[in-house]
């Protein structure tokens, strides 16, 4: 008995690895405002390039961590943040920091792989929308 739960066990443990690797996935993507260019994006009445402009780039998960590595001049771009958060279907929100320390926040819907998510600051009310490049 103890032999067949330990079997069953390495197993499910064996299958368990193989679905965490299956879900490493890379993609080009770009990142752009949800609804276009917004003249109070940066937060005032000056359009900041790196909101207004897309964002091409490379998304990478391996394991539990997604990067997105920008490959467009504007700084503030490229990222990377634990993954660990989203539930078992590849839905929620997770939190990573910019380089000045701010909160900023990754929205997905249920899924794996190659699909979009959004970026989300505190401090202002931009929403970019990273999505896949076909």
């Amino acid at each position: 008995m103890r032999l067949g739960l330990f079997l069953t066990t390495l197993i499910g443990l064996a299958g368990a690895s193989h679905i965490s690797s299956a879900a490493d996935a890379t993609w080009a993507a770009v990142g752009a405002l949800e609804n276009g260019m917004s003249r109070l994006c940066g937060g005032g009445s000056i359009p900041l390039p790196e909101w207004t402009t897309p964002a091409d780039g490379q998304v990478d998960i391996k394991g539990n961590t997604l990067t997105f590595k920008s490959t467009s001049p504007f700084p503030n771009n490229s990222f990377t943040v634990d993954l660990k958060a989203l539930q078992p279907d590849g839905s929620g929100k997770v939190v990573g920091k910019d380089d000045k320390n701010r909160e900023f926040y990754l929205t997905f819907d249920p899924g794996s792989g190659a699909r979009p998510f959004n970026v989300t600051y505190r401090y202002n009310a931009c929403r970019r929308v990273y999505t896949p490049k076909s």
